[in-house]
């Protein structure tokens, strides 16, 4: 064998090596291509996709195109985490997993951020749904107000009473301790959540809740006041009793105080003691919105 056909034989050895090795890897590499596009099916260019590969915590991004469409080969296989970023849209995240030689393809959708009007008015839609009875759709617009502020315990509260409403006590248990999670001081939630275990029966863990209330707002006579009206709801009425008296105590001034009692009097059917405290919420607030009920059952019980 010649020195010059060795030296042929060489290089065509070393290519097809090469050639080997290119279609080897062709073959292993995998690929992900797809779209990302706005609810409306509308293209986001410039989208940021990181994928991160979850054995060994690697990531690489790249972006998608004019027309929101993005292409990347050479994907190591196994699992990975993808997380896809554009501005005025909430992030969107999902595991893909990538096998040997397969492209996988994928259209995301990324939906729109709330502007802070936006969210103003759907969480006010929340609640006016929640007052027509239309739990479903008030959950799911205060579910909105929460993508865009997590932490806004009002949010959950008022998710966790949808749900109250609805007879999913389990959830709606979620829900309240989560707000009181994000706010301690609210003492609304503390209501709430008491209001479900008095539903499910535990009036001792109800019990509780409502002293977590007490001790979150320590002097407050409001507290006791919805102390009250929750006893009173319930037909407690000797606690109800005992807590708009506490209520009087700290603040003597406060006129649904005097309202509360009058109910509680009423019902009990101490009417002298009705009298006196209906008159004293007349005096206290002679325009409230019950000052005209009031008048028209004191009325009544003077010509007994």
């Amino acid at each position: 064998m010649t020195k010059k056909f060795c030296l042929i034989f060489f290089v065509f050895t070393v290519l097809l090596c090469v050639f080997f090795e290119s279609t080897l890897a062709t073959a292993q590499d995998s690929r992900f291509r797809g779209t990302v596009k706005d609810e409306e099916g509308d293209p986001i260019p410039k989208a940021k996709l990181t994928l991160t590969l979850v054995a060994r915590n690697l990531n690489f991004s790249f972006e998608s195109n004019n027309k929101g469409k993005f292409y990347r080969r050479g994907i190591e296989p196994g699992d990975f985490l993808l997380n896809v970023e554009a501005k005025g849209f909430d992030p969107f995240q999902q595991e893909v997993y990538f096998s040997v030689g397969e492209e996988y393809t994928l259209d995301i959708i990324l939906v729109k951020k709330l502007s802070e009007e936006e969210a103003k008015n759907t969480f006010l839609l929340g609640v006016q749904l929640y007052q027509e009875g239309k739990y479903d759709l008030a959950i799911e617009n205060f579910e909105a107000v929460l993508k865009e502020n997590p932490d806004f315990a009002e949010g959950y509260y008022n998710i966790g009473m949808a749900y109250l409403k609805k007879g999913d006590l389990d959830n709606a248990i979620t829900q309240m301790s989560k707000a009181i999670e994000l706010k301690p001081d609210f003492v609304q939630a503390y209501f709430g959540l008491g209001q479900v275990y008095m539903e499910k029966g535990e009036k001792k863990k109800a019990t509780e809740v409502f002293q977590q209330a007490v001790d979150a707002a320590p002097g407050e006579a409001s507290t006791y006041v919805n102390l009250g009206i929750f006893y009173f709801t319930n037909n407690e009425d000797d606690l109800a009793l005992e807590a708009l008296l506490k209520a009087k105590d700290i603040n003597p001034s406060l006129p649904q105080t005097y309202y509360q009692l009058g109910l509680v009097y009423t019902r009990k059917g101490e009417l002298d003691k009705t009298m006196e405290c209906f008159e004293k919420f007349l005096e206290l607030a002679p325009q409230a919105q019950e000052a005209a009920t009031v008048k028209s059952l004191l009325e009544e019980l003077k010509k007994k």
